[in-house]
């Protein structure tokens, strides 16, 4: 008998899509056990759409009040299954998609969550072109390891799609539901904490999952600075998750281009995390820079130990803030000011030129 795998849905404003993605789950090679569908206050016709599907599997909790990623959250507490599997209410799955995880989820404990590549559909269903949205290649992946993964996190940012994923329910109970508070990024901060716990993530390079994306972009992430500011504060937020390491042969592990002095021991992990950031040339990577050394930074012991490795002492500590990620920040924020006023003013030939030459400098 296989184990029992929980369906979860968040329905939102999706009339049109929410009939093909309930079916694509109920149409499985193995079907799931139970299909858990969240209506987060949709004001059109999705929940009627949805009741529409005479289907005892079903089972639908229809919220009054949208509240996003809290009752997303409060979605996934109704799933009962050994394993949870996300599907987005515009999105839909290959049949035999189950099935195949299933295979792989179970055959190690270890593993707590697997994969799919994509295929990228439009709105009426239509695959796009290959090659025609570059970007979405971040979605399709090889297997790496967990060190590996957690460097690429670190580094690039969420080579997931939600919609393809199967969680072991476990690691939502080891390590936390979603966080709700999140607006963009309660995804990728959910893959950190699992291989941050010791699990292990798996791909099946197969694209099992069809991931919409409309011609217009309409239910695109917005590119406009409001959205870039909150992705950067969350992405700075959730790297605080790496504060978990402990030991610098596990940072070794996730990052081997590390330079560890001799005599060096793991009071030294976050002051390491720190440096390695500051020399990255993204905004979150400087504000958690900023944040690591600020935690590390009151710990004399570990200053001593920082002192004999690197002979940095208060006026290094001081200076790391003063003379470093602070004025890279005000760089970057004049760069983002500047970029988005030649966006909207230059042509398009002048405002490449002058966006290389920013990333250049950046």
């Amino acid at each position: 008998m296989h184990p029992e795998i929980s369906v979860f849905t968040a329905l939102y404003n999706h009339e049109r899509y929410i009939y093909e993605c309930i079916n694509s789950a109920l149409n499985q090679t193995l079907s799931p056990a139970e299909i858990i569908v969240l209506d987060d206050a949709s004001t059109d016709n999705s929940l009627e759409v949805l009741q529409s599907i005479n289907q005892p599997l079903i089972k639908t909790v229809a919220e009054t009040n949208n509240f996003g990623g809290a009752n997303t959250c409060r979605g996934l507490e109704e799933c009962s299954s050994e394993f949870i599997a996300i599907l987005n209410s515009d999105d839909a799955w290959d049949s035999e998609k189950l099935q195949k995880q299933l295979g792989y989820i179970t055959s190690s404990s270890d593993i707590g969550a697997v994969f799919t590549h994509i295929h990228a559909i439009d709105e009426s269903g239509a695959h796009w072109a290959n090659g025609s949205l570059s970007h979405l290649k971040a979605f399709n992946v090889a297997n790496r390891s967990r060190y590996e993964w957690l460097r690429h996190f670190f580094l690039h940012g969420n080579p997931f799609c939600a919609s393809s994923a199967l969680i072991r329910k476990e690691c939502l109970n080891e390590t936390g539901s979603f966080n709700g508070s999140y607006i963009q990024l309660q995804d990728l901060d959910m893959w950190m904490r699992i291989a941050l716990d010791g699990y292990n993530l798996y791909v099946v390079e197969e694209p099992l999952t069809y991931y919409r994306i409309m011609r217009n972009g309409g239910n695109m992430s917005s590119a406009h600075s409001g959205a870039r500011a909150t992705n950067s504060f969350e992405y700075a937020k959730i790297l605080r998750n790496y504060w978990k390491i402990q030991s610098l042969e596990e940072l070794i592990k996730i990052f081997p281009d590390l330079h560890i002095a001799e005599g060096a021991d793991d009071s030294l992990v976050l002051y390491y995390l720190a440096l390695y950031s500051i020399k990255l040339p993204n905004i979150h990577h400087k504000l958690f820079a900023l944040e690591t050394m600020s935690k590390w930074g009151g710990d004399r012991d570990a200053l001593d130990v920082a002192y004999k490795c690197h002979g940095f002492d208060f006026s290094e500590y001081r200076n790391f803030f003063t003379h470093g990620p602070i004025r890279a920040l005000s760089r970057l924020t004049l760069h983002h000011h500047l970029n988005s006023l030649a966006f909207k003013f230059l042509p398009t030939s002048v405002y490449q030129g002058l966006r290389n030459l920013l990333l250049r400098n950046a």
